[in-house]
């Protein structure tokens, strides 16, 4: 399937130029796409808010604490699990740059809560009127951000700066699809 690009309220015009004439149908074809907005993004002016909240997350990521996940893009951090409730939270700590590939679930509900930084969002809501198929929304989100995704929504993500996303979701831990597995794009700067 081919994946079309629309983009909302995004920190440059030229980063909506580019994914205005971008389609891609193959890892290969999204990958080249990823590093052509790394390079705009690289030449964007970005926030220059605090990440007190990455750095005291990453530590324990980049020592391999117990709860933590290390990742080619920052890691994940376990919160709280209450498998009666069906509920699991989770922190993914994104560095600068980071990418999370594009992906689906074909069980979990999924919702994401930007608590720090900024990030490009990429995502498809079947359920939305506006949904088309191959149609994929991008915007830009920061603090207070949040995001809805049911079973088989196209999602992912792209770190402008250093960033926190709170992942709340169904406890479907081995619930992952990548429609496009991304590698990081000359990733720490």
């Amino acid at each position: 399937m081919k994946y079309f690009f629309d983009a909302k309220s995004l920190p440059s015009d030229e980063i909506a130029k580019a994914l205005s004439s971008a389609c891609a149908a193959t890892p290969g074809e999204y990958q080249k796409i990823l590093e052509k907005l790394i390079a705009i993004i690289k030449k964007t002016k970005t926030s220059k808010a605090k990440d007190y909240l990455y750095q005291k997350e990453i530590e324990p990521i980049k020592k391999h604490k117990p709860l933590t996940e290390p990742t080619d893009w920052g890691g994940v951090t376990l919160k709280k699990v209450d498998v009666s409730r069906d509920f699991i939270q989770k922190l993914l700590v994104i560095g600068k740059y980071g990418i999370l590939g594009f992906e689906i679930h074909k069980k979990k509900l999924e919702n994401l809560k930007v608590l720090e930084g900024e990030c490009l969002v990429f995502y498809s809501n079947h359920k939305s009127p506006a949904w088309k198929k191959g149609k994929v929304t991008v915007k830009l989100a920061s603090r207070g951000a949040k995001f809805t995704f049911q079973p088989y929504d196209e999602h992912g993500i792209i770190a402008l700066t250093n960033c926190v996303v709170e992942e709340t979701s169904t406890n479907h831990l081995d619930d992952l699809t990548y429609i496009f597995k991304s590698q990081q794009v000359n990733a720490r700067q």
